[in-house]
């Protein structure tokens, strides 16, 4: 009987194994190497789950590797969009968790409460709004940590005056000036974290700014007032 369960047991074992291969295979030449530890089941018969790491994201496939199902899965009883899982947020909570904190530029909440990360680019309308509200989110006790991530397609000379502005001896004062009146600091070159930033921005998806990640890892797109991110945040953690 213990014999038969081993044997039962090894078998069911090297059907997935030759699932998680088969998935590999017929994934890679899309999205490119894949760990088969990123292969996980769902609460859905025959379909898994695959994180890909550059950018970080989450497919959900057919597990004979076959289809990959596109869209929001809604739960009919409860008439909302189903997660899946949390996983995605948490590889890009930890890889924003990474980024040293010397090479942020920080505006302290006195009062924090909350901490948010903003992918910034400094010719970037919206960014600029959000920066000019920067003293209202820290008066709602909201600390913001601003990360560069200079988009070329948009803006071919902001990351070299973002480069200036991380070489700047007081930074905060740099992108401040800049903001209010497009002041670009005449600092020396430095070994600035603009380039190791942009490069991490896109492997977490993000491909328009501002991008603001909360602390558990949720990327939100695009501009929010202080207000509304506040609510936003607060729905996040359940208060």
């Amino acid at each position: 009987m213990l014999k038969l369960l081993f044997i039962t047991t090894t078998l069911l074992s090297n059907i997935a194994l030759a699932n998680k291969n088969t998935i590999v295979n017929n994934l890679a030449p899309f999205f490119g190497k894949i760990d088969k530890q990123d292969i996980v089941g769902t609460q859905f018969d025959g379909v898994v789950e695959v994180i890909i790491r550059n950018p970080i994201d989450s497919l959900l496939v057919s597990a004979d590797g076959r289809y990959i199902i596109q869209g929001d899965v809604i739960d009919l009883t409860k008439r909302q969009i189903m997660p899946v899982s949390d996983k995605v947020k948490s590889i890009k909570k930890d890889l924003i968790k990474s980024i040293n904190e010397d090479n942020k530029i920080i505006y302290p909440a006195a009062n924090e409460k909350h901490v948010i990360h903003v992918f910034t680019d400094v010719d970037c309308p919206f960014c600029r709004k959000l920066h000019n509200n920067t003293d209202v989110m820290n008066d709602l006790g909201i600390t913001i940590k601003l990360l560069a991530a200079p988009l070329a397609s948009l803006h071919p000379y902001a990351q070299g005056k973002m480069e200036k502005i991380w070489c700047a001896d007081n930074r905060n004062e740099a992108m401040d000036e800049y903001n209010e009146d497009k002041t670009i600091p005449d600092s020396k070159d430095c070994n600035n974290p603009v380039a190791n930033q942009l490069a991490i921005s896109k492997r977490l998806g993000v491909s328009g700014t501002p991008a603001i990640f909360l602390e558990d890892g949720s990327h939100l797109a695009g501009y929010l007032s202080p207000t509304a991110l506040l609510k936003t945040i607060k729905d996040s953690v359940g208060e």
